[in-house]
């Protein structure tokens, strides 16, 4: 099928109404706490089977475009991450709001994911082949070594004592271990005899937990405040002016770079692609100290990264059938139920399908940039809603999706206990973005490690296997990671 075929096929009435309304969903559950893409996805699961390929396609990349998207919504407006993709965007977003420009904030986010999201698409569609056999080449030991650097710089460039963030980074990379082991899938560990407990915790209830609950709770203290002014001007479409998009460009850029390299590596997706491009962003600003005060910089950074894993976790799914995260596991999934086989096979018996796929995404970008710049009038107008009517339904949803992840109420348990966790950490100046992003990486971590340990024979066997270039990448990061770190610090102590 060529690509004129494909075009009719994608812009086909019923086609670009399924993306429409795939990212209308996404947006929805992106932005809602305690809902998330995969959920948006899993739901559409059954209704996929009755439905035209193409049409089921465009369904799915709308979701997945304007799931990931969406979670800045919560995370600008009211400090509440959608999702774990949009943790960093609550560092200089919700800032950015309380003072007024909610809807610069908001406007600086959506077109950082539109770049970033076309800019991963692009990639897809010219180097698909070629950043595959890339992604195929990255050994378990490789993938150990990429992610073991994500939690050093979450570690140290994120806001408060490098210290306390270790420790907090500790805590959710133990949390990991809890459950079933990932490599034998026999031995169950500090399950303590509890059932529950054998399938481990699940991400969005360590989100909502730490993340959304506790800032449910300070909001419920301070209920009777008064809400920011928003500076918001009539118009239609809130797009960025041209200069501040050029003042913008270089960091969106790097974004989208890092997040399209971060998404074809299979497991890690949009969480530490976010916090990975806040982290390198703040390393390389010439005032890093302006970082978590409202910084457009620090808004740009993750939210072009974040989207850019759209596009680059969709590398390895079509070309090799290995899902770059979560959300791609649940579309592989559909594909399967679909009849459609992907990898290299899906290259020669399935072309069209493959091409399809990335224009889909393509589409779903700019309809994201159009509905997102339009509604954001509505979308800013949370910060006007009173608390005594906003709290009571953000917290319905957040114990509504965790109850929703496995149809068990442990879930909502275990939740409470890590809102006082969260709550007493935020107190306490232990910064909680380490902990979620140590349990996302953690798993990533054990696995490969085990994996390399069995391959080499041993741990002093894989430390050989450590190449030059590579010994170079990570101490290129790293230590000047650390340096800021320990610069910012000491700034911090002289004004004490």
């Amino acid at each position: 099928m060529s690509w004129g075929a494909v075009f009719q096929n994608v812009f086909h009435p019923a086609s670009f109404f399924c993306i429409c309304i795939g990212v209308v969903m996404g947006t929805v559950f992106g932005c809602i706490p305690g809902l998330s893409t995969p959920i948006a996805l899993a739901l559409v699961l059954p209704m996929i089977f009755k439905m035209d390929v193409s049409f089921a396609i465009c369904l799915m990349m709308g979701i997945y475009c304007g799931g990931v998207s969406g979670g800045l919504v919560s995370a600008i407006m009211l400090k509440i991450p959608g999702s774990s993709a949009a943790v960093a965007t609550t560092f200089d977003g919700y800032p950015m709001a309380q003072k007024g420009d909610g809807a610069r904030a908001m406007s600086i986010g959506v077109f950082a994911s539109f770049v970033g999201g076309t800019f991963s698409t692009l990639m897809l569609m010219i180097f698909a082949t070629t950043l595959a056999k890339i992604a195929l080449g990255f050994g378990p030991w490789e993938y150990f070594g990429t992610a073991l650097m994500a939690l050093v710089l979450a570690t140290f460039l994120m806001k408060g004592d490098p210290l306390k963030g270790t420790i907090t980074m500790l805590i959710g990379v133990l949390m990991t271990t809890v459950g079933l082991s990932p490599i034998d899938g026999v031995a169950t560990r500090f399950a303590f005899g509890n059932v529950s407990l054998k399938n481990g915790f699940d991400m969005v209830a360590i989100v909502i937990g730490v993340f959304a609950m506790p800032e449910i709770v300070k909001n419920a203290g301070r209920i009777s405040q008064a809400r920011p002014d928003i500076k918001l001007e009539k118009r239609i479409f809130y797009l960025l002016p041209v200069k501040e998009i050029r003042e913008l460009a270089g960091t969106i850029l790097r974004g989208s770079v890092l997040g399209t390299l971060v998404g074809i590596l299979p497991g890690l997706g949009g969480g530490p692609a976010c916090l990975m491009g806040y982290a390198m962003e703040k390393r390389l600003a010439k005032d890093p100290e302006t970082f978590g005060t409202g910084d457009p910089h620090g808004i740009a950074a993750p939210e072009s990264a974040n989207n850019a894993t759209v596009g680059g976790a969709l590398i390895p799914m079509l070309s090799l059938g290995v899902p770059g995260d979560t959300n791609t596991s649940i579309i592989l999934g559909a594909f399967t139920l679909l009849g459609i086989s992907t990898g290299p096979i899906m290259l020669q018996n399935d072309p069209e399908v493959f091409q399809t796929t990335i224009l889909a995404v393509f589409v779903a970008n700019f309809i994201m940039l159009a509905l997102q710049s339009v509604s954001i009038p509505w979308l800013v107008k949370m910060l006007s809603v009173p608390n005594t009517y906003l709290l009571p339904i953000i917290t319905v949803f957040c114990v509504t999706g965790c109850i929703s992840l496995n149809n068990n109420v442990f879930e909502v348990y275990y939740m409470l206990v890590l809102v006082f966790i969260g709550y007493l950490f935020e107190n306490n100046g232990y910064p909680v973005a380490p902990m979620i992003i140590g349990f996302v990486l953690g798993g990533t971590i054990e696995t490969n490690l085990r994996r390399s340990i069995t391959y080499y024979g041993s741990f002093s066997s894989c430390l050989s296997r450590i190449s030059i270039g590579t010994l170079f990448f990570w101490v290129s990061v790293i230590v000047p990671a650390a340096y800021i770190a320990i610069r910012l610090r000491g700034k911090r102590t002289e004004r004490v």
